[in-house]
């Protein structure tokens, strides 16, 4: 191997462990938000931070995404399908219950928590407001049972270390969605997210379309940022480390006072939807624990009655042929003996005496 390549090898190593280390610090600290412009590159180091924590002993992975971009390019992953009639209104009574959502199909959510150690969610509603609740819904359920896992542990420790991956957090994440009651149970989730095992990964494009106190408690991983995107935060950033954010070039990102390049991404695998899968077996676990009613407890006593009477007169055949079975093997041994004695009797007519041969 020449030292040109050599050097080269040497570098990407060197970018593979900055990588790797900052997606470990990450997990450690509650989570990266990434920053960038379109088109720069924030969705291949979302998969590729994805796939490198998938691979981690006792790590899960959930992604939430509302495009296509996951579905046709992350790897190999169950997804689960959210469509737009699965997030409905609530029945409003109070002033308080305007724009309260529920989820109709919330069962099926969990049978498919509890089945898979990674899951996509593909979010097919286009209103932010749907696609926030039905996140907040998933990560508080989840932070909740990982709080149990905590409580029952001996060492207090959750068994796995949970990574959310949001992608266009601001469409979940606004200004506005954070006004809401029932954000108030996320935001403690969030803000504690770290003492659990639980990370979160997000991205937007501008830092002021994102909540600012969501992303306030991320460290910020920045790309090649506009001007007219410019804060006067990142201007302080971009004079304090003599950086130029609007002129990155393509796969560099500025994270804790270096630079980073984006490792290569291979797929491997296609992500598979597995709703019907689930639909089927979540028809079979109720058909099973439902209870039954007075028609089909009494069409099932008929039925065990039938299959005993049946029984029963199967016995009685079956003693009956072996009382017929053994009353001809009976006659049959009578008949050969009767045969047996004629024989003795028969005599031919030399053998006869007469009384006048005396």
């Amino acid at each position: 191997m020449t030292e040109q390549n050599q050097n080269k090898v040497n570098i990407e190593a060197q970018q593979q462990t900055a990588f790797n280390a900052m997606v470990q610090q990450g997990m450690k600290e509650g989570g990266i938000h990434l920053n960038a412009s379109k088109g720069f590159g924030k969705t291949r180091l979302l998969f590729s931070m994805a796939q490198t924590i998938r691979n981690l002993e006792n790590s899960r992975v959930f992604i939430f995404d509302g495009s296509l971009a996951w579905l046709y390019g992350f790897s190999k992953i169950p997804v689960f399908n959210v469509n737009e009639e699965d997030i409905q209104l609530s029945e409003v009574k109070t002033i308080e219950d305007i724009e309260t959502y529920s989820l109709t199909n919330w069962q099926l959510v969990k049978l498919a928590l509890e089945s898979n150690k990674d899951l996509l969610f593909r979010l097919k509603t286009r209103k932010p407001s749907k696609r926030g609740f039905f996140i907040r819904t998933v990560i508080n359920y989840l932070d909740a049972r990982q709080r149990i896992e905590i409580e029952q542990s001996a060492n207090h420790e959750p068994k796995q270390s949970i990574a959310y991956f949001i992608e266009e957090s601001q469409d979940a994440f606004n200004s506005r969605s954070q006004t809401r009651l029932e954000s108030e149970e996320f935001l403690t989730v969030f803000n504690e997210a770290r003492n659990n095992r639980e990370s979160f990964f997000t991205a937007s494009q501008r830092l002021n379309d994102f909540s600012k106190t969501i992303r306030t408690k991320q460290i910020y991983c920045l790309g090649r940022i506009s001007l007219e995107d410019m804060t006067p935060a990142l201007r302080r950033l971009e004079k304090q480390f003599n950086i130029d954010l609007s002129k990155m070039p393509l796969r560099t990102w500025f994270y804790e006072g270096q630079t980073i390049i984006s490792p290569d991404w291979i797929q491997q695998g296609k992500p598979y939807i597995i709703n019907r899968i689930l639909r089927a077996k979540f028809n079979t676990q109720t058909q099973q624990s439902q209870p039954q009613g007075l028609i089909q407890r009494f069409q099932n006593w008929q039925h065990k009655r039938h299959n005993r009477a049946m029984n029963k007169y199967q016995r009685l055949l079956r003693q009956v042929a072996d009382i017929e079975e053994q009353s001809d093997n009976e006659d049959d041994e009578d008949s050969k003996e009767d045969s047996q004695g004629d024989g003795l009797m028969t005599l031919d007519d030399n053998d006869i005496m007469f009384p006048e041969e005396f």
